[in-house]
């Protein structure tokens, strides 16, 4: 994660996948299935098919390609893809991985996107003229009134995901917050707060998954998944 300007989201990818399957000690031949999340913003090739351009450039193997776009949701997506082929016996090990090149400043809209009122980023920052931070602030104001959060809570998720980033090598960020320092960062929009707001960032990521079996030939730890899964909204359900 970072600012990689001389990077495409295509060679991002590579370089990711390259070196989750070496630490998963893993041959691209032996992967049977790929898991996605396309670009939003940056296409690669110009498709968005992030799992086509990445086959392109390590070898056209013949396995079945699942390319997710769903926004913030994409690379979770591209997991359930991932674990889902395993978990059905489609494949023994398969990849999931994800790529993006972020605008810096202000995320707009996408390009040449229908003005329609049904399109609820139309409606919120079109519309409405709410850009990101506005409208999860009200997002997060909602989720206090409806189940008793406090900033107090929100400050806790920032302080225990800096934690984590400051173990991860490949972090943009390794420094880390107390919650005092949290709460009395400068207010973005209420309730949100300068360190509970991400930087616009360029990234990508690759994790290998495979049946039981083929993790314990590999590992004497392998890391189970519990559970995977991904739904969207329900109609009337205002949460």
């Amino acid at each position: 994660m970072g600012e990689f300007e001389g990077k495409t989201v295509g060679q991002m990818t590579v370089e990711v996948t390259n070196k989750a399957l070496e630490d998963a000690g893993v041959e691209w031949r032996d992967i049977g299935g790929i898991g996605a999340a396309s670009s939003h913003f940056s296409g690669g090739m110009g498709w968005g098919l992030a799992a086509n351009e990445l086959a392109y450039a390590l070898g056209l193997n013949g396995v079945p390609v699942f390319n997710c776009s769903a926004g913030c949701a994409a690379g979770g997506s591209a997991f359930n893809a991932a674990y889902l082929m395993v978990s059905q016996g489609i494949c023994n090990v398969a990849l999931a991985v994800s790529g993006e090149k972020m605008p810096k400043g202000f995320i707009p809209r996408t390009p040449g996107a229908a003005e329609d009122i049904t399109d609820v980023d139309y409606l919120r920052w079109v519309a409405i003229g709410i850009p990101n931070p506005g409208y999860w602030a009200m997002e997060s104001r909602r989720r206090m009134e409806d189940f008793g959060t406090t900033e107090e809570h929100f400050a806790k998720v920032s302080v225990k995901a800096h934690e984590i980033g400051a173990q991860n090598p490949y972090a943009r960020y390794h420094k880390v917050f107390t919650l005092e320092e949290v709460l009395n960062s400068s207010m973005v929009n209420y309730p949100l707060r300068l360190y509970e707001i991400c930087a616009v960032s360029d990234g990508a990521a690759a994790i290998v998954l495979g049946t039981a079996e083929e993790a314990r030939k590999r590992t004497t730890r392998p890391v189970f998944v519990a559970a995977s899964t991904i739904a969207m909204g329900q109609y009337g359900d205002p949460q």
